[in-house]
């Protein structure tokens, strides 16, 4: 019996390489790989800025 995943639900499918196995879900796309997507916030810069800030350093 496979396990179920812990997104979604649905079993998941092992695959094995090499003698390792790894869990996948077909239904939602989980691969088991703990992600943190939060992230730093990046300043994104306007176009009205970048073109003020290329002239006054031109």
């Amino acid at each position: 019996m496979e396990p179920d995943c812990p997104r979604c639900g649905d079993s998941l499918t092992a695959f094995t390489l090499a003698g390792v196995e790894a869990l996948a879900c077909e239904a939602c796309g989980y691969v088991g790989v703990e992600a943190d997507h939060s992230g730093d916030r990046t300043v994104v810069e306007s176009w009205d800025d970048a073109l003020r800030r290329f002239h006054e350093e031109s």
